[in-house]
């Protein structure tokens, strides 16, 4: 990572010069050869989409007349039609099928495992066990406890890993294991994560919104199917990976609106969780801290459900993964590393859609990570240097879960040390070449369809800033910088600053939060997205790319839904 690689591969980059961030980046798009607007309210809007994007390799949709979800949700009906080749979505339709008594109707896995063969290859996560284990048996117990839920179809925190260790890569279940003889109908734990420090300031996240208490074993799967599907059903299978700036969140978030959207598509829905903020991403060289724990988890899940989710009903040859913000980011780095399995390995998916986020620069190397590891260190009272400090963050009894999450809210690590990301990390992803050289060659594109990935969406809202205004406290122009030092390393950060308006030291506090906004959404969604959508179409890659422009004044905050 020297420095002529960074000035050449900054936002600044004069061959990006076509998406150059700035005042009006959200007017700026990649050279791509079609536009079609979209009025959803029109009836026939599915099968014109179908019918335009059947013939033409990449399109720019441009979504109006209705809320950011329907949009987002319109851009799922079209990938799976458009891009997988398929037919269009029976929506709301269900297969007649003759439907065993429920205990009966899934039988317990037989066939899959929960990992992968031949991770061979240095920088693609891999374990021994990874390589070598077995089947997972589903015992009765969690097979039956759908009976005791009111659409019949859900299934809440499925383990897909065995509990992880503390700041070490997750570990796939062994051919041994058995799950526990309990009902798994319960939303009774989430990922442990510090309090949101903007958006819901001094809302413990179990006060908000009722998930229980907060746990280091996040790696479980909730999974909805459809009321009738049995093992023969071959529905279709989203993976959903939530957001939450990769610091909050959890799984359990979009548990109550799947039920109804598996039966109305005939889709089986699963939704994951992973480990988040320093518990995903600590990461330092010395010590040695591989850091991307968090991605490592997700990559598990993966080829879990691709092993197992057939007896849920779901087909493993038509998976799409899908992310929200983070999320999106998550689906990012999950198809890079995808690109980079060895020969005859094909990536646990066909198909994704990254909603409102992905990579734009190359993270930062564990090198570059290690003040923030010394910082939290030192906020939790420990010597960054100690022989044996490893051990000693890694002992729950002796440094509890809260405590770290304490440190972190209250930004005793210091605001630019406060927000855990990946690394670049010969374990996760290769460093040589960078994976944004990767992706600009066209050997990224070449390598996804290799891997039998089909096709992607990428999208986004126009006005995202609003989001990123409120994500962390900012008031002064001083915070602006600071809180943007969580994301980019300060070059980056510099050179992204030097493209807005400067604002005086004095400025109104709504104008600096106009600012902070426009900075992260541009750098984070906006710029990136465009990138992407370049990148792969430059590469003959199926993509569609979308943009959500406006929202219905009653679905707004405060509209006559709200209430609902």
């Amino acid at each position: 990572m020297g420095g002529p690689w960074k000035q050449r591969h900054t936002v600044s980059n004069c061959d990006y010069d076509d998406t150059l961030p700035g005042p009006d980046v959200g007017t700026m798009v990649p050279n791509i050869d079609s536009e079609f607007h979209i009025n959803l309210a029109c009836a026939q809007t599915f099968s014109e989409i179908y019918e335009y994007t059947s013939a033409t390799m990449c399109t720019r949709v441009i979504i109006r007349d209705n809320l950011a979800i329907a949009g987002h949700t319109l851009m799922r009906k079209i990938v799976w039609a458009m891009m997988l080749q398929q037919p269009r979505p029976a929506i709301g339709k269900l297969p007649t099928v003759n439907t065993p008594k429920r205990e009966n109707m899934i039988n317990t896995i037989a066939a899959g495992t929960c990992g992968s063969t031949g991770l061979a290859r240095r920088h693609l996560y891999t374990t021994t066990r990874a390589r070598s284990m077995s089947r997972v048996h589903l015992q009765d117990e969690l097979l039956e406890s759908p009976d005791r839920v009111s659409v019949q179809t859900r299934y809440a925190e499925v383990p897909y890993a065995l509990p992880p260790e503390r700041f070490q890569d997750p570990e796939p279940l062994p051919s041994s294991y058995r799950y526990e003889d309990k009902e798994y109908i319960l939303e009774s734990s989430y990922g442990a994560q510090p309090n949101n420090d903007g958006q819901a300031a001094g809302s413990p996240f179990e006060d908000k919104v009722g998930l229980g208490q907060p746990t280091e074993n996040p790696l479980f799967a909730n999974i909805v199917a459809p009321p009738e599907s049995t093992s023969e059903s071959k529905y279709p299978v989203k993976i959903y990976i939530h957001g939450g700036f990769l610091q909050f969140g959890s799984p359990h978030g979009l548990k109550g609106q799947a039920q109804y959207v598996s039966a109305e598509r005939s889709e089986v829905w699963v939704n994951i969780g992973y480990r988040l903020s320093a518990f995903g991403f600590l990461a330092c060289d010395e010590p040695r801290v591989a850091g991307n724990f968090a991605f490592k988890d997700q990559w598990l899940a993966l080829l879990w459900v691709r092993d197992n989710i057939e007896q849920f009903g779901g087909d493993p040859s038509n998976i799409q993964i899908t992310g929200l913000s983070a999320g999106a980011h998550s689906v990012h780095q999950l198809l890079h590393h995808a690109s980079h399995l060895p020969e005859g390995e094909n990536a646990p998916f066909q198909s994704a859609v990254l909603q409102s986020n992905a990579i734009l620069t190359v993270p930062k190397t564990p090198r570059e990570l290690r003040p923030q590891f010394q910082a939290l260190c030192h906020a939790l009272g420990l010597e960054s240097s100690s022989p044996d400090i490893l051990t000693t963050l890694r002992d729950s009894s002796r440094l509890p879960a809260s405590k770290i999450t304490h440190v972190i809210e209250t930004d005793a690590l210091g605001v630019e040390y406060g927000t855990f990301r990946g690394c670049l990390d010969d374990s996760w992803l290769p460093t040589t070449p960078d994976p944004m050289i990767w992706q600009r060659s066209g050997d990224f594109a070449r390598a996804l369809k290799a891997k039998g990935v089909r096709s992607i969406v990428v999208g986004d809202l126009t006005e995202e800033w609003y989001l990123y205004s409120i994500a962390h406290p900012v008031r002064t122009v001083r915070d602006v910088r600071h809180n943007a030092y969580r994301y980019y390393p300060a070059e980056v950060v510099e050179r992204l600053l030097g493209m807005y308006r400067a604002l005086p030291d004095d400025a109104p506090e709504d104008e600096v939060k106009r600012l902070f906004g426009e900075l992260m959404s541009d750098g984070q969604v906006h710029l990136p997205v465009r990138l992407l959508a370049r990148d792969l179409m430059a590469a003959g890659f199926p993509v569609v790319r979308y943009e959500i422009r406006w929202t219905p004044e009653q679905l707004r905050p405060f509209g006559m839904f709200s209430l609902l």
